[in-house]
């Protein structure tokens, strides 16, 4: 199976955005699943997004078909429903059920034979990624970074920076510093991102990276 997975260290950081310059690229190419991890009973869906599938979960996983919750406007699965992925379906689960999961996902959900474009950091453990891709805000503060987000960085197949205008409180600012060190890491894999379809981008390492992968 070919995957391109599309992670992030914080949410934010434009991951959608990533997964829509690709799909304007490659139209009519790929299948898309948004994962979503809960860890608490109280936490739910991160954008607080209204309907979501988040708030469906009745027990450990939910896999949501329902094209009513994923086509709705101003969400992400809505603007990505709209950008023309063959498949777009949005998993949810606790971290200990990803494994179950995924098996009914691949096994009974999934469609076959068709490149697949997922977001989401746990999924990367089970489902291995063919392309990893990590989008990076550095002016998100660093303390909004997940818990391995930084191996996630370095360990990626590129990096996309992303720098749009977030709200810094004085107390964050010292960890742009933080940020770009950690950049300066993986310079030689990292490549300014858009928000244009990506054989539009200046740099084209990546768009020559999916055109490989699809023609392999």
């Amino acid at each position: 199976m070919k995957v391109i997975s599309v992670d992030a260290p914080c949410n934010g950081s434009g991951k959608t955005s990533l997964v829509l310059s690709i799909l304007k690229a490659f139209p009519s190419t790929f299948a898309f699943t948004k994962f979503t991890t809960i860890y608490a009973d109280e936490q739910f869906c991160p954008a607080n997004e209204r309907g979501c599938a988040c708030h469906r979960l009745q027990g450990d996983f939910n896999i949501c078909t329902d094209a009513a919750v994923l086509s709705q406007p101003e969400t992400d699965t809505g603007r990505v429903w709209r950008a023309g992925a063959l498949q777009t379906l949005w998993c949810v689960s606790r971290p200990e059920w990803y494994p179950e999961m995924l098996r009914e996902y691949t096994k009974n959900r999934l469609q076959a034979g068709i490149p697949l474009l997922v977001e989401g950091s746990t999924v990367t453990r089970y489902l291995k990624p063919t392309v990893r891709l990590v989008v990076v805000n550095p002016l998100l503060p660093k303390s909004w970074w997940k818990d391995n987000a930084e191996r996630a960085v370095c360990s990626a197949d590129l990096v996309v920076i992303n720098r749009h205008q977030a709200e810094l409180q004085p107390e964050d600012a010292a960890s742009i510093g933080q940020i770009e060190a950690v950049l300066e890491r993986v310079r030689e894999s990292s490549l300014r991102g858009s928000s244009a379809p990506l054989d539009q981008w200046e740099d084209q390492r990546l768009f020559r990276t999916v055109d490989r992968l699809l023609k392999s």
